[in-house]
């Protein structure tokens, strides 16, 4: 027969805590021993000598229940006699009636340690048959010494039941978090139109071209962000299912616990759904914004740029009323700098507008980043809920049949 604890994966799935296995096997040995009737109790016994010293056992909540104490008198054991402790002197006392002797030995317990009187010597041992509680070594054994064997299948399915426990108090229960972070919102130039300077010549001046400045397109408020629901959803510890099963036992109770527990796990999903659906709209909004805050700011560039080159082209006008040489001098040197001039603004606005598409970019992707998490989220919700609900079922059913098998050893 494989170990007990290839026996336990077997009924419940994969479990790898050994040290937690071997507590449970331990653990349900000593409920199913406090448990069992007397014919069945002295499977569970042994028998320890105790010569030459203060006998004792080294604590009885180890030991177990003390069944008989027997003392050689040098021809056979004689059954010892129980007495309180308040007689322990007495049963010292060589003159008094209850004193104890080779062929009327007694023994006490007093603070979980057992004294057998007349002292035991080498030549005349006393015996205690007591119950032992035993350890297991779930991934060692597959047998239980001084044990009944038609127990052991209990001490099975009890650690089977405290190991799907254990399965539901791991399940994940971690809030919905976001790890997805939003763009930075990006700092365009500031777009203005510097005077284009005239030449110096003798002719006479040419009025200065001026272009009025336009403001910086602001796309910097209302930027969304995703808001994870207030509410959350605990499989394991904090709910009363545990309590309610393994320890209550009432099946009914822990029904009703599970309807309340699903319940609050749509309520939950719900709120998830509704914080992403809220997002997703702001999001849409802010988009929006951000596009008719950037058309009317070209359009104002436009505007301002168009008058430029009619200023300029008026400057030119005046240029060449003036004589051959400053005319031509004039309108050189002021078409130059008017184009030099031209060029930076238009550098400007092409790279405010390559910073724009960048953050559209971005701001897409966040998005996407977002809806994915929340998604990936639910998912694992489901998976946790259809895994919390069969290791429940599995656990009814396996501590109906627990506590039908231990019936029926009992009776």
């Amino acid at each position: 027969m494989a170990n007990f604890d290839v026996q336990i994966q077997d009924i419940i799935g994969t479990f790898s805590d050994q040290t937690a296995m071997d507590d449970f096997m331990t653990a349900g040995c000593k409920e199913i021993i406090n448990s069992l009737p007397p014919q069945l109790l002295l499977k569970c016994a042994d028998l320890t000598t105790l010569n030459n010293v203060t006998p004792s056992l080294d604590t009885l909540d180890t030991k177990g229940l003390v069944l008989d104490v027997l003392r050689y008198d040098g021809t056979i054991d004689q059954p010892c006699r129980l007495v309180p402790v308040y007689k322990r002197g007495r049963i010292q006392d060589a003159s008094d009636m209850e004193v104890a002797s080779s062929t009327d030995p007694a023994y006490l317990i007093i603070d979980n340690t057992l004294e057998i009187y007349p002292l035991p010597t080498s030549s005349q041992v006393g015996r205690v048959h007591h119950v032992i509680y035993p350890t297991v070594d779930a991934s060692a054994v597959s047998t239980i010494a001084n044990f009944p064997d038609e127990a052991e299948y209990l001490v099975v399915l009890y650690s089977s039941i405290k190991a799907l426990g254990k399965n539901i108090i791991d399940l994940k229960k971690s809030d919905l978090s976001i790890s997805a972070s939003a763009p930075n919102v990006p700092s365009l130039g500031t777009v203005s139109y510097s005077d284009a300077s005239n030449a110096d010549a003798s002719a006479s001046s040419v009025s200065s071209i001026t272009v009025s400045s336009v403001s910086v397109a602001d796309i910097t408020g209302n930027l969304p962000t995703y808001t994870k629901p207030s509410s959350t959803v605990n499989f394991g510890s904090g709910n009363n299912f545990d309590t309610l099963l393994g320890t209550d036992e009432d099946i009914e109770l822990a029904s009703v616990e599970l309807q309340k527990q699903n319940q609050l796990l749509d309520a939950h999903r719900t709120d998830v759904q509704n914080e992403l659906n809220e997002f997703n709209k702001e999001n849409a909004k802010y988009q929006a914004s951000v596009q008719s805050v950037l058309a009317k700011h070209n359009s104002d560039l436009q505007v301002e740029l168009r008058q430029a080159q009619l200023d300029a082209a008026d400057a030119q006008q005046e240029a060449s009323q003036a004589t051959d040489v400053d005319k031509f001098n004039k309108a050189q040197d002021q078409a130059l700098d008017l184009q030099n001039k031209s060029n930076t603004l238009q550098a400007t606005i092409q790279n405010n507008d390559d910073l724009i598409q960048k953050f559209s970019t971005e701001l897409n992707k966040y998005s996407a980043q977002v809806n994915s998490e929340v998604q990936e989220y639910s998912q694992n919700l489901n998976t946790n809920q259809q895994n919390y609900n069969m290791y429940l079922q599995q656990q009814v059913k396996l501590q109906q049949d627990y506590d039908k098998g231990l019936a029926q050893l009992v009776n």
